[in-house]
């Protein structure tokens, strides 16, 4: 019995490492991808597999040990990836000028959901400058309509699909449209918003598909490309925001982020896990605000949930004086090379040139 359950233990052991360390090998298949979405549920399961391994050690070594190695080498992996979201400092400041702040609601309703009052309430209650909402149909168009009064300056596309997006603002914008970015059918929130201060900030808002195991993930990339590149191509300095459909540590999230100059508030602040509001364990960060240079956050809250899958996701910024430069772009040459093949695969019509 013993020895069955030290078998055991090293399958789970082995099985656990390899969903850790296989997300390292660039391939765009949504089944390695999906590996990486759990990090932190993995990293735990991990230690408490080490732990119990160690029972085993001494009576059986050589069986033991190569596997305990192996799990401590993915728990280095998950705890190196993972190691920029616990709370610290970061890019942070403790009060803002009014004219100079953006606060940025984000929130996933889950077509299907029909519990709209709370969610409603937390946006009077919180009273963002954008709110982007996504997966709304024409029930939440109605639903939504009370946001008006204090969000006049609004885009909206009803698909009658997952794929549906509002957009409110506090703030007056400048050239708002609905844009197909990287040759995709989900629509995405392409504006410019006015400060308080006078100032012109852009905005994207993206929402694209999300994973299936069996399928490419290149759809995704190529959308968050194509919005890396709408930034990139901007004088004024940027806000991306949405439901990624993937978590921040990814590698074409951070790609998109180096070919944009995006930074993640995320960064120093915090884990702040938005999906899933069913489960008490299996959560994990899928919804974001990354912003260029220029920037500092004031504060990250993940609201309560209202019924969907998603939390609502508020990051409140402050508009930095004299910063208003954008970060120059990182390893451009390959990361614009990658990108434009993601892109011509998928069949977009936009292209990053190099800097």
């Amino acid at each position: 019995m013993k020895a069955l359950a030290r078998y055991a233990l090293i399958l789970l052991a082995a099985t656990l490492a390899a969903a850790s360390l296989v997300p390292l090998i660039p391939t765009e298949w949504w089944a390695v991808r999906l590996l990486d979405f759990p990090r932190l549920p993995l990293a735990a399961a991990l230690a408490a597999v080490g732990i119990g391994l160690l029972f085993f050690l001494r009576g059986a070594p050589r069986s033991t040990a190569p596997v305990l190695a192996i799990v401590i080498c993915a728990l280095v992996v998950d705890g190196w990836v993972l190691w920029p979201y616990l709370p610290s400092r970061g890019l942070r400041v403790d009060a803002c000028p009014a004219e100079r702040r953006l606060s940025v609601l984000v929130a996933n309703v889950q077509l299907g959901n029909r519990e709209a009052r709370p969610l409603v309430e937390a946006v009077e209650r919180t009273e963002p400058d954008l709110f982007l909402a996504m997966e709304t149909d024409a029930w939440w168009n109605e639903a939504l309509k009370p946001v008006l009064a204090a969000m006049p300056h609004a885009l909206q596309r009803i698909t009658g699909s997952y794929y549906g997006i509002h957009f409110f603002s506090r703030l007056p914008l400048v050239n708002g449209e609905i844009r197909h970015l990287g040759g995709q059918d989900t629509p995405a929130v392409v504006t410019g918003v006015t400060l308080r201060s006078g100032e012109l900030v852009d905005f994207v808002g993206v929402h694209p598909k999300p994973p299936q195991a069996w399928q490419s993930a290149r759809g995704r990339d190529a959308q968050l490309y194509a919005a890396a590149g709408v930034l990139r191509d901007r004088v004024e300095p940027g806000v991306l925001a949405g439901d990624l459909n993937a978590t921040p540590w990814e590698i074409a999230v951070e790609r998109m982020a180096r070919l944009s100059g995006l930074i993640d508030p995320r960064r120093g602040y915090g884990y702040v896990a938005t999906w899933n509001a069913h489960s008490s364990w299996m959560r994990w960060p899928l919804d974001h605000v990354f912003h260029e240079g220029g920037f500092a956050t004031v504060s990250i809250e993940r609201l309560d949930a209202f019924g969907s899958d998603h939390f609502p996701y508020l990051v409140r910024l402050c508009r930095q004086d004299g910063q208003g430069a954008k970060a120059p772009p990182q390893r451009d040459a390959e990361d614009v090379a990658t990108a434009n093949a993601v892109l011509a695969a998928a069949g977009a019509t936009e292209r990053l040139q190099a800097r």
